[in-house]
């Protein structure tokens, strides 16, 4: 699957398996989401190699990469829905430190939702960890919903996730 979307001020591709050691400096910059999935603000090659591995071997896994001011950004982690399954997972969202608190992950996630809406997605989900609470504050103002709670892997830790979902509106040809 060869993916490229695109918004106001970025550009969403395909990562792949070459990327990687360019998309580390994503994780090693956001050191207390590492210690609070890993145990450890640490994060090497290997430990975003076995995490690539995990979703490509997904049918409908991907990763992305995102694209801002010709730099990569961040990372994002989508499950596509498919004719048997109409729900699509963003399983990740990480901004390099350096592009927190810009809007570059609202304008991420409303590109990602368009993509997934015009292809026929009906809802799309996201687990965050239980005490990420700024996680949980910014997917709650994206108008995503908590309605679960599970015990669930968490990186290398098991962990608490709140489940939380967004039911999409079908797009009106010529309307917004």
């Amino acid at each position: 699957m060869s993916l490229c979307l695109s918004g106001k001020r970025l550009v969403i591709q395909e990562l792949t398996r070459a990327d990687l050691p360019h998309a580390l400096d994503v994780f090693t910059s956001n050191t207390a989401y590492n210690t609070l999935r890993n145990g450890t603000a640490a994060y090497s090659l290997a430990d975003l190699e076995r995490e690539f591995d995990s979703i490509v071997s997904i049918p409908s896994g991907v990763w992305l990469q995102i694209i801002g001011e010709n730099k990569r950004i961040g990372v994002m982690h989508l499950v596509l829905s498919t004719p048997t399954d109409p729900k699509s997972w963003i399983s990740l969202l990480l901004l390099h430190s350096d592009y927190q608190r810009q809007g570059l992950g609202r304008e991420t996630v409303n590109i990602v939702e368009a993509y997934c809406r015009d292809n026929g997605c009906t809802q799309i989900h996201h687990g965050a960890i239980a005490e990420n609470e700024p996680a949980l504050l910014f997917w709650g103002r994206l108008g995503y919903e908590q309605y679960r709670q599970v015990s669930g892997p968490v990186g290398l830790l098991v962990k608490p996730v709140i489940l939380v979902a967004k039911w999409l509106q079908k797009s009106i040809p010529g309307g917004e």
